[in-house]
């Protein structure tokens, strides 16, 4: 599985436990926006990322979740920390 799939199943998954919703990747886009088309609000916002962040052992600074609208936009920083945090254990494994 790539990485950008990791992230948008993780997402998906998170915006469901807590919106108690079903969307997958059939019926919604990365150009949904998280507000207006998934229905995400700022308090719900603060859980799933603080669940994201558990979920794939990745730290997310505060602005870096700044302006980030769309669910490409949250997939795109999130599958850029998870390349990240591959390589470093890839060059631990290596030494």
């Amino acid at each position: 599985m790539s990485k950008q799939d990791e992230a948008t199943n993780a997402v998906l998954d998170v915006i469901n436990d807590i919106k108690k919703t079903g969307f997958t990747r059939d019926t919604v886009d990365h150009d949904s926006y998280l507000g207006g088309d998934l229905g995400v609000d700022s308090r719900e916002m603060l859980e799933i990322w603080y669940e994201l962040e558990q979920r794939l052992g990745v730290a997310v600074g505060d602005a870096e979740k700044r302006d980030l609208y769309t669910l490409g936009d949250v997939v795109a920083l999130l599958q850029r920390k998870l390349e990240g945090a591959g390589a470093g254990r890839e060059a631990v494994a290596a030494a």
